[in-house]
């Protein structure tokens, strides 16, 4: 909040400017804000009406805004606009750190629930799954490495499968709202979806990320089966779920293009 020459950001850090020996104040024509995670560049201008949020192209986060705007009034728009502000920070991440692809060799490393595990390659044993991980490692038949792609994905979609029925049992005490079923599926950049008729959907990507930030995921879609928004209802129930919601939604936009095959 500010106040008369002071700025004050969320955390509630307080700053002052005096204009020479005069006593009078100016509010600065530049101040940052923080909410939860998030810091924003504020820049005011007497010529400006409307308040804009953005990025720098180094993934500054930048809000421009008529001169004298209050602290609280960037607040409410910062919360209703925190899903674009995240998957703008996801998209400039995606594209500043370039894709590789993995390679279905030994040694090669492949996540699951966060953790690295390397290839082995074996030979086909009677009565064993083409792919599966024990020991250690992930282990795929050789005469299978040309259907690497395929098999890893079927593998975490199966995975992913289990694990998010059983967070749903878990969390059954706590939704207001069940979900009719929950699907794992290639949704493209997304990384869940809530469909028609209570129906739940993950990427099965989500396999990949530690289980925190997996978590965040599917219980950000059984909110969705409850507030069909992003609008401040949504993200105060979901802090009610996962208070912590901010840190891993932001870790997920920084980081989440590096879980991939």
């Amino acid at each position: 909040m500010r106040s008369g020459g002071r700025r004050v950001d969320e955390s509630g850090a307080a700053a002052s400017s005096a204009l020479g020996d005069t006593g009078l104040t100016l509010a600065p024509a530049e101040w940052t804000l923080t909410l939860h995670d998030l810091t924003f560049t504020v820049r005011e201008s007497a010529r400006r009406r409307t308040v804009s949020l953005g990025l720098e192209r180094d993934g500054a986060l930048l809000i421009l805004a008529p001169s004298g705007t209050e602290a609280g009034v960037l607040r409410q728009l910062v919360l209703s606009r925190q899903d674009w502000l995240y998957g703008k920070l996801a998209e400039k991440t995606r594209l500043h750190r370039p894709r590789r692809e993995r390679e279905f060799v030994a040694g090669e490393g492949f996540f699951h629930a966060g953790r690295s595990y390397r290839l082995l390659l074996t030979e086909k044993q009677p009565e064993e799954e083409a792919l599966n991980l024990k020991g250690g490692r992930f282990q795929l038949h050789r005469a299978e490495a040309s259907r690497g792609r395929e098999l890893f994905i079927q593998w975490y979609s199966d995975h992913l499968s289990t694990w998010a029925k059983e967070q749903i049992i878990r969390l059954h005490s706590r939704l207001r709202v069940q979900p009719s079923s929950v699907r794992v599926a290639d949704l493209g950049q997304r990384w869940g979806s809530c469909g028609t008729g209570q129906a739940v959907a993950l990427h099965w990507r989500v396999a990949l990320l530690p289980r925190r930030m997996a978590e965040y995921v599917l219980v950000h879609e059984l909110v969705h089966l409850e507030h069909h928004h992003h609008r401040e209802a949504f993200w105060t129930r979901l802090g009610v779920l996962l208070p912590d919601y901010a840190e891993r939604k932001s870790w997920l936009a920084l980081h989440g293009a590096e879980y991939d095959l």
